[in-house]
């Protein structure tokens, strides 16, 4: 019992000066700025973001967005999900993924979950954010609002960018970070030893993968598995192939202001994703849509706007693709 009395008199000494800074910033009135967007992974975050604690960012609601960032100007919803023009109601399919699915440099009505909401004659959600990976759809899949009767799944790019810490990093940084966040006094510590020197960061220079191949594959899995248990048929998409050549690999390089040798490593880890997602698909028996043989097949280039991002007929290639395996999910026997 004696030990327990000194042990509760340590504790009090530590907490008694905290408690009192604490009742005492209250009192002065302070209120620590905004530090949110302090663990996120951007120096400069774009105004069309809002911080989010478990998914780093997400669009803002009721968005009329006409800058340049995403070359077209876009527009949201009041959930914050890019605006899909076409049939209005309840979604019959979601679009879980990236600026890709997004629809980036492309306008609402052009990108493939609008396109497939013409095709489709139903309403469709466009719940594409550009960076998301994996974890940012296993998130959503796992939070409300519920999932759509079908949903479409197409992750892997933003898996193996290269990142200084991995993705479930920053997700404990910030969980963390939001916690302090309700402390006055953490907060004004935090703020002053967070508070940015410089808007840039120290190039990488070895490459690691903001999730690696097997962390991707949980993921995806659980992302299948939540939708299927909360009433939504997955269907898997496998990501489009990058334009990969030689004066792209430089480009690349020069822009990023990433070594050579860091760059190869990305581009060559994107086949590693697409063969993990039809592996997903195979394992768990949904349906997959090989987007990566079907640009192949009809000129991978053609399709593109840059490395990365499909063009307006890249979208719509996308939203012919996926169109029947829809219907059959929103028809089953």
């Amino acid at each position: 019992m004696k030990a327990l009395g000194t042990a509760a008199k340590i504790v009090f000494a530590f907490l008694l000066p905290w408690i009192l800074a604490e009742a005492g910033l209250r009192i002065a009135g302070y209120h620590a700025p905004d530090n949110r967007a302090r663990v996120l992974l951007f120096p400069r975050f774009p105004e069309f973001y809002r911080p989010d604690r478990d998914l780093a960012w997400a669009l803002r609601p009721d968005l009329q967005w006409a800058g340049l960032e995403m070359v077209r100007p876009f527009a949201t919803d009041g959930d914050g999900n890019r605006h899909t023009p076409g049939p209005i109601g309840a979604p019959a399919v979601d679009c879980f993924g990236d600026s890709s699915t997004f629809g980036y440099g492309s306008d609402d009505a052009r990108t493939y979950p609008a396109v497939l909401a013409e095709l489709l004659g139903r309403p469709v959600r466009n719940r594409g954010v550009p960076g998301y990976t994996s974890l940012s759809a296993r998130l959503l899949a796992e939070d409300d609002p519920p999932p759509a009767p079908v949903s479409l799944i197409m992750v892997g790019f933003n898996d193996h960018f290269p990142a200084y810490r991995s993705a479930s990093e920053e997700w404990w940084i910030r969980r963390v970070a939001y916690a302090c966040f309700t402390s006055r006094v953490c907060s004004f510590f935090f703020d002053r030893i967070a508070r940015p020197r410089s808007t840039t960061r120290p190039p990488l220079s070895e490459f690691r993968p903001s999730i690696d191949p097997e962390a991707f594959r949980e993921n995806l899995i659980a992302t299948v598995r939540t939708l299927q248990e909360r009433g939504s048929a997955p269907i898997l998409l496998v990501y489009p192939s990058l334009l990969d050549d030689e004066d792209t690999r430089r480009a690349i390089a020069e822009h990023w202001k990433h070594p050579r040798a860091l760059v190869d490593a990305n581009i060559d880890a994107h086949t590693t994703y697409q063969e993990n997602t039809r592996e997903v698909a195979r394992e768990e028996e949904v349906p997959l849509v090989d987007l990566a043989a079907l640009f192949e097949e009809q000129g991978n280039p053609a399709h593109h706007i840059d490395w990365v991002h499909p063009n307006d007929d890249g979208y719509r290639l996308m939203a012919e693709a996926v169109l029947e395996p829809v219907r059959r999910a929103l028809s089953p026997p």
